[in-house]
């Protein structure tokens, strides 16, 4: 793949990127690293001119994508692990994504934020970052192994983030600004809508909405504003359980 003329591809489609020294992560000296990225054709071709061998790298706020950067460094830290985790309780990354290998022998998932861009997020599952300032891409190289796209997808065909993802990337920006925030006094009725924002550990999720659900009739509201509650304190959780399992926990606490 020639580097200059596959940066070139990139930029004509608006992506920005911005040069690397060669065999390196770092960026080249005297540049302002990914927030000195740029589309512009002569600068990009300027740097193949000065070293045909820099790496590229690509930034992704001002891109609109979010990379998933799955690593296998060891057994307790393997994000093909984790993800097979995820994909055991239903939520699973779609691989027909744009995705590269690394020269770690790991992998990048691209996605397609519709939105604001999240925090980055390191080691957001054993083995698994969450990218969203910049991220090194092919065909650059780190000691003679190459960064390479995988079979399917063009970096511009990158499929959308999963609402799952999204979910969870907010709620854990909340949970910070929860963590910061001054305690006050609370009421009953304050403790359980606290209740219902916090959510739960993904062991306890049965329990926890089977309350809280509970706790939102006894205030004597309408069944459908409690549904409605039981919904919103479900897709706040880690890992929501199936609608199937929610209307199960509400009609079996609505017929008591």
């Amino acid at each position: 793949m020639d580097r200059r003329q596959y940066a070139l591809a990139l930029a004509k489609q608006e992506f920005k990127l911005f040069p690397l020294v060669a065999n390196t992560k770092l960026p080249l000296k005297d540049t302002d690293g990914y927030k000195s990225a740029t589309s512009d054709l002569e600068a990009i071709s300027g740097w193949f001119t000065v070293d045909p061998y820099i790496n590229i790298g690509l930034r992704l706020d001002t891109t609109n994508l979010l990379v998933v950067d799955v690593d296998r460094h060891n057994s307790s830290h393997n994000g093909v692990i984790s993800l097979a985790k995820l994909k055991q309780t239903g939520y699973e990354l779609p691989m027909n994504t744009y995705g590269e290998q690394t020269p770690g022998d790991g992998l990048h998932l691209f996605f397609k934020l519709d939105g604001n861009s999240p925090d980055k997020r390191v080691n957001w599952r054993p083995g698994i970052d969450i990218l969203t300032d910049f991220v090194v891409i092919a065909p650059s190289v780190i000691d003679g192994k190459s960064y390479h796209p995988l079979s399917g997808a063009t970096l511009a065909q990158a499929k959308p983030v999963p609402d799952w993802l999204t979910r969870d990337l907010t709620k854990s920006k909340l949970d910070v600004a929860r963590k910061t925030a001054k305690a006050t006094n609370k009421t009953w009725a304050g403790r359980w809508l606290d209740d219902l924002v916090q959510g739960t550990a993904t062991g306890n999720r049965n329990v926890f909405l089977t309350s809280l659900v509970g706790k939102i009739l006894n205030t004597g509201c309408q069944s459908e504003t409690a549904y409605e509650l039981l919904q919103y304190a479900n897709a706040r959780l880690e890992m929501p359980l199936p609608d199937k399992e929610v209307n199960r926990i509400f009609l079996s606490i609505l017929k008591r």
